[in-house]
């Protein structure tokens, strides 16, 4: 830590002149010199005591090179001051003079040591850098794709409001059976508009969440038919991502669900509730649309039952988007009373990619 303290600055410093990073070199040998000289006095107790960190400084701040010079004039400044005899550059003996090489050995291996700490630290700080730069070029292309989606997914909005508004108003005018079909494509696309509203991306593909999306269509509906009607219309889903093609499929299958109940299901303004609920259950998501009306016809069988029992296009819809989904619309009556309608289908559809779930 206190090497790369040091190391930040030094990129400057290892650019300076050969000469300017020798003197530098020179200059903390010299301070060390006169802080040694200060502090204990020109006596031969630890001869070396602050030349080796003033090496240490030299070689992180100025280079490799540097940090011999530094080396070399320490051992001068210590053989003439600090070792004995005193004031003089005469080693009497071996052991004066092993140790002086010793500290010309050990300052030389300092100085290469920290030249390599130095270049390992510029390499990693500028693949730092670079990948600093990456992260913040990929996060503006996200936001940049964000943005795109964002625009996209208004524009189909208002383009599938357009056609909605021109749906409802040729149904004003149209027979009372062509009326009710168009009414029911005008439901439709919006529900297709509200999956564009709610898209985003996730690991580069677009995606839905599903709660937030059930959660605005049921709000849709609960506003444009249970408004006129004693019906409560409840929601309970788990958070998961699905692709805008199965979150699609999915939304028009409740609203199928949620319309046909509203329908039949409560003759005579009868009150009510019906209660969408989406969750997973280990590899398959499970859709349940229940009701407390007044149930399934009692002539038909209490076991599951297909789409393919009842007629219409709303149910040929809702059984070819099951299909979609890989899998199947089972209806059984309620506990107490009405309908509950499930769809189970795998969270990862054959063929499609790990990670298209959630």
């Amino acid at each position: 830590m206190a090497l790369r303290k040091l190391f930040r600055p030094s990129a400057q410093l290892h650019a300076q002149p050969l000469p300017v990073r020798w003197s530098g070199a020179a200059s903390l040998a010299l301070t060390a010199c006169g802080m040694r000289y200060f502090l204990i006095g020109p006596t031969p107790m630890a001869p070396f005591l602050l030349f080796l960190p003033a090496v240490l400084i030299s070689a992180a701040l100025f280079g490799w090179s540097s940090g011999l010079v530094a080396t070399a004039l320490s051992a001068l400044l210590a053989a003439y001051f600090f070792v004995e005899l005193i004031y003089s550059l005469a080693l009497p003996d071996a052991e004066r003079t092993i140790s002086v090489v010793l500290f010309i050995m050990i300052g030389g291996f300092l100085s290469v040591a920290t030249e390599a700490l130095y270049k390992a630290y510029r390499e990693a700080d500028l693949a730092r850098r670079e990948a600093e730069a990456a992260r913040s070029r990929a996060e503006a292309g996200e936001r940049e794709r964000e943005l795109l989606l964002l625009e996209l997914g208004h524009r189909v909005k208002n383009d599938i409001q357009r056609l909605i508004a021109g749906t409802r108003l040729q149904a004003t005018a149209a027979p009372p059976e062509v009326a009710a079909a168009l009414y029911a494509t005008a439901d439709r696309l919006r529900v297709v508009a509200t999956v564009h509203d709610r898209l985003a991306l996730q690991s580069g593909r677009l995606a839905v969440n599903i709660h937030d999306f059930l959660l605005d269509l049921t709000t849709s509906l609960r506003a444009t038919m249970t408004d006129r009607l004693p019906i409560g219309l409840f929601l309970s889903a788990e958070e998961h991502m699905l692709s805008a093609s199965r979150a699609g499929a999915l939304g028009l299958i409740v609203n199928e669900l949620i319309t046909n109940a509203v329908k039949h299901a409560f003759p005579e303004e009868r009150a009510g509730t019906i209660t969408v609920r989406f969750c997973r259950q280990e590899a398959e998501y499970l859709l349940t649309v229940s009701d407390d009306g007044v149930g399934m016809p009692s002539d038909l069988p209490e076991k599951p039952v297909s789409g393919a029992q009842r007629s219409g296009i709303g149910r040929r819809l809702v059984r070819a988007l099951s299909a979609q989904l890989g899998g199947r619309l089972e209806a059984v009556p309620g506990d107490r009373a009405g309908t509950n309608q499930s769809l189970r289908f795998p969270v990862i559809q054959p063929g499609e990619a790990v990670g298209g779930g959630d």
